[in-house]
């Protein structure tokens, strides 16, 4: 007697089909997250530095810091007339950017640390000269910056970590 349905190997295929087309969807959601992150890191420093050079405008140095010190935290939290501050002053002080962002730490491998801290932008500047080191997921070919340590400089922002900068004296 021929019966018309579905087989159990019918049913045990269908069901490994959408099995594996979950996995490709949590994946593709896992990375489309991580790179999203690296944007934002990305973003963050670039407006760092915007900040950095608008105080540069001012006052013709970039704030001074002489060890390696992570933005973010609650004593680097705004850019104002005195430098990286725990907070901005009264009105009457220019304020280069109000909340200095902390890094988004999932995803990353500690390999950026300062101050006590694992997976941090780090800042250190010198009268005519800055870097803040920060960490990236993945690569980016198409700007030239690698999975790892990138640095970010007054120059631009370049793969690798960053070079130590020597006191002027």
């Amino acid at each position: 007697m021929n019966k018309q349905g579905i087989t159990k190997i019918e049913v045990l295929i269908v069901a490994l089909i959408i099995g594996l087309l979950g996995l490709m969807a949590v994946v593709a959601v896992s990375t489309a997250r991580s790179r999203t992150r690296d944007a934002i890191r990305l973003s963050d420093v670039r407006q760092t530095q915007a900040a950095l050079e608008l105080y540069f405008n001012d006052f013709n140095m970039y704030p001074e810091v002489a060890t390696e010190t992570a933005l973010g935290g609650a004593s680097t939290i705004c850019l104002g007339e005195s430098g990286f501050a725990s907070a901005c002053m009264a009105q009457s002080e220019n304020v280069y950017m109000d909340v200095v962002p902390g890094t988004p730490t999932a995803g990353l491998n500690k390999l950026s640390g300062c101050s006590d801290v694992s997976n941090a932008y780090c800042y250190v500047g010198s009268v005519g000269e800055y870097r803040i080191q920060f960490e990236l997921e993945h690569a980016n070919p198409l700007i030239e910056l690698q999975k790892g340590l990138n640095c970010a400089t007054e120059s631009g922002i370049e793969p690798g970590q960053c070079s130590v900068i020597i006191a002027s004296p």
